[in-house]
């Protein structure tokens, strides 16, 4: 992941249109989206604007979404990637269909879902068939082209910690320590291999959209990457099942058959993945002061990683990758 060696001036004004004017002319029929109370749900990274207008020169019909991500971004977000990802997702059926991409400028124009889907949550996926289409559509995500950014979460860690650094973020005591138990499990997946494939990267399921008529799309590829599909799974992990029990059953299902060696390093993923987390969120709270929101989702991230870590387990699951 491309890190920047000064953190970005971060501005807190508010979200201007002046941008879509290249468009729309008129824009004054764009509204602007809301950001929730936590980070993780409508993306408290990034400024939204639904275009109840078609894209110039596009055949489709129906309005627009606009998405700009927030300077401060640039610091865990491979941003060409990406939006590359959301394209290849768009044409493939899983993701929205884009219609405009620029990498530079950090904007991403799609077709608007704002009245005929919700964003999912955890109870949605309780039901056994919405958890199968939930399965099959991040498994589609591994055949994707490859996205070009050969990156682990754990090269992700590295990268926001860095930036957490940089920015002066208040940091956990006991990150030292997590740190070095997963990379005694970076160490130990190194050493057994793994095949690359396209991935999603958060299996936040507030990046999951629920049509109206009960189809499922993945959107924010912020995490996207060419790693080990395992790495998909443990994320998912992570945010379906923290109890091993339920985990176990779980990955069966996700990978075909459970296997103790797989279901470890997916485990030992999700983890990291938490941790990752913990991270983007001290160092944006670090660069974005007026909220708390990121501080509470850091802390959060951190003490579940914590308590996994701790967890007498996780010392075999290590050595079982």
């Amino acid at each position: 992941m491309t890190t920047t060696t000064k953190e970005p001036t971060v501005t807190m004004t508010e979200p201007s249109t002046d941008d879509l004017a290249q468009w729309w002319p008129d824009t004054g029929c764009a509204l602007p989206q809301p950001v929730m109370a936590s980070p993780s749900w409508w993306g408290a990274d990034s400024r939204r604007w639904s275009v109840p207008l078609p894209f110039p020169g596009s055949p489709a019909a129906g309005g627009c979404h606009v998405k700009v991500l927030e300077p401060h971004t640039a610091a865990y977000v491979d941003v060409t990637t990406s939006f590359a990802a959301a394209v290849a997702a768009g044409k493939a059926g899983i993701g929205p269909r884009v219609h405009h991409a620029d990498p530079s400028e950090r904007i991403l124009i799609t077709e608007d879902y704002t009245d005929r889907a919700h964003t999912a949550n955890l109870d949605l996926f309780d039901a056994p068939d919405r958890l199968g289409r939930l399965i099959e559509v991040r498994r589609a995500v591994h055949r994707l082209p490859p996205t070009g950014r050969s990156a682990t979460v754990f090269d992700d860690i590295r990268t926001a910690a860095a930036a957490a650094s940089r920015a002066g973020a208040a940091l956990p005591a006991d990150l030292p320590w997590m740190l070095r138990l997963l990379n005694r499990a970076e160490s130990a997946i190194t050493a057994a291999g793994f095949d690359r494939v396209p991935i999603h990267g958060d299996a936040n399921v507030s990046n999951v959209l629920v049509t109206d008529d009960g189809g499922l799309l993945l959107v924010d590829f912020d995490c996207a990457a060419d790693a080990d599909p395992l790495q998909d799974i443990g994320s998912m992990l992570a945010e379906l099942a923290p109890l091993e029990s339920d985990a176990e059953a779980l990955f069966e299902r996700a990978w075909g058959a459970f296997d103790r060696a797989a279901f470890a390093r997916a485990r030992a993923y999700g983890i990291a993945d938490q941790v990752r987390w913990g991270l983007i969120g001290s160092y944006c709270d670090a660069v974005r002061p007026a909220t708390q929101e990121y501080s509470k989702f850091a802390d959060w991230q951190f003490l579940r990683a914590r308590a996994q870590l701790r967890d007498p387990r996780f010392d075999d699951q290590v050595r079982s990758v």
